[in-house]
């Protein structure tokens, strides 16, 4: 998926980012590369963000800088990619705080003002303060906090709050996709790679909700996926005999229709990448669903019985 040149640009910014924070806060580096290091499994951070199931926030400027014809500026993506990854572990440190599902996150709030700066900061070299592209930089990174904060109250999605407001918490990723955009005055562009963002986000986020469902089940987080199981299920049916019955079948379905928009969008974006990238990440959910599936079929049967 991350050609060689890429994977140095992503090792690069990584390593900046531990330089720059170990310079900047030297007591709180220490913490927070183990957070960082816990995140990623036990593997590299940047084999984290490298991760073929992670969302493609890395990968997205890069492909539309190459749709343009003019080559990859280096330098400029690999800012790209050091503002990025900033902005990921400060999304992630919030996000794992208003879910509940925090460690040591509260302990480490203070590193917001590391990540933040940075994120922001990285974007200094190549727009003036008066550039639209602030603009859209702020409206962007204000709506990701919004959406984060509205995620937490909701319960009782429907599919329109779904994809307004919880599929929206990858919004920030379009602001790299404008970067490149304004950068070649190509601003007619940054509407549909949005698009791009807001459907794959629908995906993305349909189907962690589907593989986290018994996690945040347990940690009583309202989901898209838990809502249409309460609305969904027999009264008597507990939600896992739900799953089992028909939910697993039904998400997977619902997550194919904004796949097949994405692929049909990558047609009109002229990404051959995107569009390999995404039959890739289909195939990779069909494997993994048919190895449920049988799984699932034999539980279906079983909770008929019990019921």
């Amino acid at each position: 998926m991350y050609d060689s040149q890429q994977n140095c640009l992503i090792t690069a910014a990584v390593s900046r980012l531990q330089q720059e924070l170990a310079q900047a806060a030297p007591v709180l580096t220490q913490h927070v590369s183990r957070w960082m290091q816990q995140l990623a499994g036990g593997t590299e951070p940047a084999a984290y963000f490298t991760h073929p199931q992670a969302f493609p926030s890395l990968l997205l400027p890069w492909w539309l800088e190459k749709s343009l014809g003019f080559g990859h500026d280096l330098a400029f993506q690999g800012d790209l990619a050091y503002s990025t990854i900033n902005g990921y572990y400060a999304i992630r440190l919030a996000d794992n705080l208003m879910d509940g599902n925090s460690s040591v996150e509260l302990k480490l709030l203070p590193v917001l003002n590391f990540f933040q700066t940075q994120f922001q900061a990285a974007y200094h070299p190549y727009f003036a303060a008066d550039h639209p592209f602030w603009r859209f930089f702020k409206t962007t990174w204000f709506h990701s906090a919004e959406v984060t904060f509205q995620d937490a109250l909701l319960a009782d999605l429907e599919v329109a709050q779904f994809e307004q407001v919880a599929a929206q918490k990858t919004c920030a990723a379009k602001i790299p996709l404008a970067a490149v955009s304004y950068r070649s005055d190509r601003t007619d562009l940054i509407a549909v790679w949005s698009r791009c963002v807001d459907l794959f986000g629908c995906w993305h986020q349909l189907l962690n909700d589907l593989f986290g469902w018994q996690r945040d089940y347990s940690s009583g987080i309202q989901t898209y996926f838990l809502a249409e199981a309460e609305r969904r299920r027999h009264p008597d049916e507990p939600v896992v005999a739900w799953v089992a019955r028909e939910g697993f079948a039904w998400a997977i379905q619902t997550a194919q229709g904004w796949m097949s928009a994405l692929k049909t969008l990558a047609q009109e974006l002229h990404s051959p990448d995107l569009l390999v990238y995404l039959e890739l990440r289909e195939g990779m959910l069909q494997k993994k669903a048919n190895e449920v599936a049988a799984g699932l079929e034999a539980l279906a049967r079983i909770a008929a019985v019990c019921r």
